[in-house]
């Protein structure tokens, strides 16, 4: 039995690699990886975003280090918050020490004498998890930045992954005892060479059957399986695994309902715009990832390639990748390459991060399908369309196929748990 992979990202080369029986993955671009593609400028490597291998779950993160092997170490977390000029530890809450006083005690007291009612939004989430004092100094303006939507309009289905911080640990922060918040991201492995991009070779294998620059452009259910085409090749399988986006699937797919067409069209997702800096010394070689709510810079999180591994930069230079959300109807979905690459440099210097002075190297990537949004009618979506895709046996899988906010390690273990499935069918 054939099984068709759409999509060769993460998910759908895991997919392949955990599944018995044969399959091909259809990738549209010339290379696979999907958002774990690394890139090289001038002997500069960098990441589509802050891509780093940790998880909750041991058995899940053992599985992602044995595809790495050797190629990886062991760095421990340095992420800071820049707010009022100054650096504070992240996550925010875990960091209050480093505030004014002032700004110690309205945090600390709203986090205390907290009564929001349970929240129907992500906005009142906010407040109903951390108080006013933490949402209003970093929590609202740090997310107005990354979605690009009114957070009152946002739904609470993915918010798991911001977990509450323990009441003892938001005390001793402000009183200036050292904590750690998310402790299952303290410690992280990443690739000693090659990038993010090397664990997705890793996960692919040597036996990997992909057939890249193909862009699936026609779907259609058959009497005895699917038959998909790019306009001049066609392919023909048993099954059909989507891991491409499932908007793009829909649209391609004969015969789908106008209703189940019309909820994948509703579907929001934001562009992520990632914005290379190299420079020509190793300043940036401290950090791993500085979070930024103010408003008068464009990143909401720049990540150092140089600290998760040495062999992205050059010797005695370091670097790093700012990234920006827009979507089509946001002013800076047509800014250019160039003038954003301004902006962000010049708004980094203004903050301190970097002087532009000793910029050597820039480059955009752009990126369609960066976050998932979760709006007030995402789940009524989803519910539709994932009706629809059972009906057909088509399986959905993936942050894209299944339209889902999920990290790495999720991915993994969702393409591991649906090859189980799909070899007792």
């Amino acid at each position: 039995m054939l099984t068709g992979i759409l999509g060769g990202g993460l998910s759908g080369l895991a997919l392949q690699r955990f599944m018995a029986s044969e399959s091909e993955v259809l990738e549209k671009e010339e290379r696979p990886g999907g958002l774990m593609r690394t890139f090289h400028r001038d002997g500069f490597a960098y990441d589509i975003g802050g891509h780093i291998l940790f998880s909750r779950k041991e058995a899940l993160l053992e599985m992602l280090k044995g595809f790495l092997g050797s190629n990886m170490h062991y760095r421990m977390r340095a992420n800071w918050v820049l707010y009022k000029g100054r650096y504070v530890k992240y996550p925010f809450e875990n960091g209050l020490g480093g505030l004014d006083r002032e700004d110690i005690f309205d945090c600390l007291m709203g986090f205390l004498k907290n009564d929001y009612p349970p929240p129907a939004n992500f906005l009142e989430w906010i407040y109903h998890m951390f108080g006013t004092g933490i949402a209003e100094r970093y929590l609202v303006p740090y997310n107005q930045k990354i979605w690009k939507e009114p957070l009152d309009r946002m739904g609470i289905e993915w918010v798991e992954r911001v977990p509450r911080p323990p009441l003892e640990d938001v005390v001793k922060s402000a009183i200036g005892i050292e904590t750690e918040g998310y402790v299952h991201q303290l410690y992280f492995y990443y690739p000693l060479q090659g990038g993010i991009e090397a664990l997705i070779k890793a996960v692919a294998g040597e036996s990997a059957r992909i057939e890249t620059g193909f862009h699936v452009r026609e779907i259609e259910r058959t009497r005895d399986g699917w038959r998909i085409s790019d306009g001049s090749r066609e392919k023909s399988y048993d099954r059909l695994v989507v891991t491409i986006p499932v908007t793009e699937a829909l649209e391609a797919l004969n015969g789908c309902p106008a209703d189940v067409l019309e909820a994948a069209r509703a579907l929001r997702h934001n562009m992520v715009r990632i914005v290379l800096v190299g420079v020509n010394n190793d300043a940036l070689m401290d950090k791993s990832a500085i979070y930024i709510p103010q408003s008068d810079a464009l990143p909401h999180r720049v990540c150092f390639m140089g600290y998760f591994s040495a062999a992205n930069v050059p010797e005695g230079k370091s670097s790093l990748i700012a990234e920006v959300t827009t979507h089509r109807n946001h002013e800076l979905y047509k800014v250019s390459d160039g003038e954003l690459t301004g902006k962000v440099v010049e708004g980094l210097h203004r903050a301190g991060i970097i002087d532009r002075h000793d910029v050597a190297v820039t480059e955009v990537r752009n990126i369609e399908y960066g976050y998932v949004v979760y709006d007030s009618l995402y789940r009524e979506h989803m519910a539709k369309i994932r009706s629809y895709c059972s009906s057909l046996g088509l399986e959905l899988l993936g942050r894209w196929g299944e339209f889902d906010y999920i990290n790495m390690d999720e991915v993994v273990k969702r393409a591991h748990n649906l090859a189980q499935s799909l070899k007792g069918a």
